[in-house]
């Protein structure tokens, strides 16, 4: 489902009428003006239009809008009015709203529904996908963004904010776009984090009602099927999920290594409700590792290029029985698990912080002298980021264990990276420290929290893009903005200590999950699952180095990488650097494959006119 936003303007219009509409194309018409508003693939079910006598309500998504939804429009004064309005349709959504020349447009926090917008011709275009925004304006790579790509374990915010793509913006977190009569849009903040202050019982009534809620109207929209991997998410949602639809598709993975546990708690969860549990073999199915072409997605490197071709396997799979919607657990880890990035919220009360200092060295062996200068070191966003970038060079292995409480946990580059990679990745964090960004949180946890939610739903409506070809969307309830919100209330206090497992979702699940599996305290790791993978995948990865486009910018030594393949190490966190390379390896080589265009006069003028004010 991809689409284009029009302002409602001459050149906007003018604009439109220049869009490939292949068929199946649908055109939203602006109130009153009948110029082109919306143009794309819209499906019926995915798509609700509220009208007006000078303005028009559109969600495009799995939503049910509110019963007085028709009423609220009607009293509005103005788009920027529609905050409150925007806020009660629930799910996974767009909400547009055109009156009378004005457009407003907004997505959802996690970026499952993201916006993109670019400045062109002097109107601003926006999309849910860069690709259209990519093909109409003639856009080229933006190559000083790729370094920061390579991070590893995953990229950090902001640069994950940031397009691959120049003169095209990706709509931060929290914010919308509002165009005026000149057809030129601003960015506005509509949401912030809460306070984190709320005790524990309170915060899991939250966290209750919203996934509750984002269940039911998933259920009341399509067909649904759902992960059953044993851990508490997946087993969470399944029980919420049953709770609507009996005879659900439940998947679990058969697991490399047999002695896995979740497994074992997946059939017993499977046992216990109506649907019918598929267990996917490794055998049949493609390893890790397996589909390393980009598709000619030119969005940006995909985070998830480890798994691709298990996914497509997935997707068909449920499909083929009848699935339309598949909910998975994912944003349960970033929402509820305790980190020792909860610690600095701490030590206002220092006596009280005590019992939490001593559990984390316990569980990471760390010596006291350096746990209390970490803990005692106060940096802004910006010296964090500066700080990131002296140790971009050292083991990936060193960030657990030594303590680091900054804005996020310790981000490496590839010991495969040259001298040149490394410079450029260091001049990209220090340019950006340069310009002074504030954190989506003044805590460090809840910034960590948002800036993994907005990783995870970037993923995953990459993935369900993906999907769809086959015919089933992905959904990741967790990550809902309600769900998120009711993350981010919760006091530090009630859910820090590392003692307990994921304690506000437990707490939240209380009567709707049996305890056996809510109180549940361990968790599979999937090392063998990456082991096996580049056994039986070896061939190609090593093929694959024999030709790099990494190589080739002068990014990354093939040789050194060609050695990972060769000879695993002893430890799966070296594995980890190796999911980001190759997904910006993927992703350079389908731009790279892409047909030239003539582009230069688009280019020019991009440049010419900037991004938003």
């Amino acid at each position: 489902m991809t689409f284009l936003i029009f302002p409602d303007h001459a050149t906007g219009s003018q604009l439109a009428e220049s869009v490939d509409r292949p068929p199946g194309t649908q055109v939203l018409s602006h109130p009153v003006s009948g110029r082109p508003w919306l143009i794309g693939q819209l499906p019926a079910k995915a798509l609700t239009v509220h009208r007006g006598r000078d303005r028009c309500l559109v969600t495009v998504g799995v939503t049910e809008a509110p019963a007085d939804a028709q009423h609220e429009l009607d009293g509005l004064s103005a788009p920027a009015a529609a905050d409150a309005l925007a806020r009660r349709f629930p799910g996974d959504r767009h909400v547009l709203l055109s009156m009378d020349g004005l457009v407003r447009a907004q997505g959802t926090l996690s970026s499952t529904r993201q916006l993109f917008v670019v400045r062109y011709d002097g109107v601003d275009i926006a999309a849910d996908d860069p690709e259209p925004l990519i093909r109409l304006t003639g856009a080229s790579v933006d190559d000083d963004a790729i370094p920061a790509r390579l991070l590893a374990p995953w990229t950090p915010w902001p640069f994950t904010d940031q397009v691959m793509w120049r003169g095209i913006e990706a709509v931060p977190m929290g914010e919308r776009l509002d165009w005026d009569r000149s057809g030129r849009a601003r960015r506005t903040q509509w949401w912030s984090p809460p306070e984190p202050e709320l005790p524990l019982e309170q915060a899991a009534t939250a966290t209750r009602a919203a996934l509750a809620e984002a269940i039911r109207v998933r259920a009341a929209h399509t067909d649904l099927s759902a992960d059953l991997s044993g851990g508490l998410d997946s087993t969470s949602l399944s029980f919420l999920a049953g709770r609507h639809q009996r005879g659900m598709i439940l998947t679990s993975w058969e697991a490399a290594n047999p002695a896995d546990e979740d497994q074992f708690w997946a059939a017993r969860a499977a046992q216990q409700l109506s649907g019918m549990h598929q267990v996917m073999s490794l055998q049949d199915a493609p390893a890790w590792f397996s589909d390393l072409d980009g598709h000619g997605e030119l969005e940006g490197p995909f985070a998830w290029i480890r798994t691709r071709g298990k996914l497509r396997y997935q997707a068909e799979l449920l499909a083929s029985r009848g699935s339309k919607l598949h909910l998975t657990g994912h944003g349960g880890d970033e929402l509820y698990t305790a980190t020792q990035l909860f610690l600095p919220a701490l030590m206002d009360r220092p006596l009280r912080a005590l019992p939490y200092i001593k559990a984390y060295r316990a569980v990471h062996r760390w010596p006291w002298r350096e746990t209390v200068t970490e803990l005692n070191r106060s940096e802004s966003f910006a010296t964090g980021l500066r700080r990131t970038a002296s140790l971009l060079d050292k083991p990936i292995e060193q960030y657990l264990r030594k303590p680091e409480f900054g804005w996020g946990i310790g981000y490496r580059m590839p010991i495969w990276s040259t001298a040149d990679g490394l410079e450029a990745a260091r001049r990209q964090l220090h340019r950006t420290a340069g310009e002074d960004p504030q954190p989506m949180s003044p805590h460090r946890w809840v910034h960590a929290l948002l800036q993994d939610v907005r990783l995870c739903g970037d993923t995953i409506r990459r993935v369900s893009r993906w999907t769809e070809r086959s015919g089933v969307a992905w959904h990741a309830p967790m990550i809902d903005d309600a769900v998120v919100e009711a993350a981010c209330s919760v006091s530090a206090w009630d859910v820090a200590m590392p003692d307990r497992y994921k304690p506000l979702l437990a707490e939240a699940m209380r009567g709707a999950v049996p305890d056996e599996f809510r109180l549940r305290r361990t968790k599979s790791e999937y090392s063998a699952d990456v082991y096996a993978g580049v056994r039986r995948m070896r061939p190609q990865l090593l093929e694959l180095c024999e030709d790099l486009e990494l190589a080739r910018r002068g990014l990354v030594d093939a040789d050194r990488l060609r050695d990972l393949v060769i000879r695993p190490p002893q430890s799966s966190f070296a594995f980890i650097p190796l999911i980001s390379t190759l997904a910006v390896e993927s992703w350079l080589r389908t731009v790279s494959s892409r047909p030239a265009q003539n582009s230069a006069q688009k280019n020019e003028q991009l440049t010419r006119q900037g991004g938003l004010g």
